[in-house]
């Protein structure tokens, strides 16, 4: 059976982990259509979680900022940030001739890559990762309203 502190470390762990997802779907679709000035391009990121209680170490990217609740080493139950995973689909092409970054020779000529990013599947993702907070803030009010009249059956 899982104890009322657990019920609130899951609920709010799973809370932190889906405003994360959402996080990362946010800077997905912001960068989908970006080239880098390098010439380089944006590849989707996917955040990957695993049980709180594990002794795995962290893998951050160094250019996202990571939500503090998922810093607490300590977090008895839930899930816990384990790092982010980069897509590695081929790119896209877009025809820009007038782009200095476009290829000047071979099949893709006058092409530039862009990311492989689909906003309509980060779009369903970015629905589900709302739904499963919402489902995770059920339980959390569910989980206080059951400490609350349990407080007052012990007054009784």
């Amino acid at each position: 059976m899982i104890d009322d502190s657990s019920a609130f470390d899951i609920a709010a762990s799973g809370m932190a982990a889906q405003r994360l997802t959402m996080d990362v779907i946010a800077q997905n679709l912001a960068n989908a259509d970006v080239q880098r000035a390098d010439g380089s391009i944006y590849h989707a990121l996917r955040p990957s979680f695993e049980p709180a209680s594990s002794d795995s170490g962290f893998a951050i990217a160094s250019d996202f900022e990571i939500d503090p609740a998922f810093d607490d080493e300590a977090t008895p139950a839930g899930v816990r940030f384990a790092g982010l995973v980069e897509a590695q689909s081929a790119p896209a092409y877009r025809l820009d001739p007038e782009n200095p970054l476009a290829a000047t020779s071979g099949p893709h000529k006058g092409y530039v890559e862009v990311a492989d990013v689909d906003p309509i599947a980060q779009m369903v993702g970015m629905v589900a990762a709302g739904r499963a907070y919402d489902a995770d803030l059920s339980a959390l009010q569910t989980a206080k309203q059951m400490d609350t009249e349990a407080i007052d059956i012990e007054q009784l």
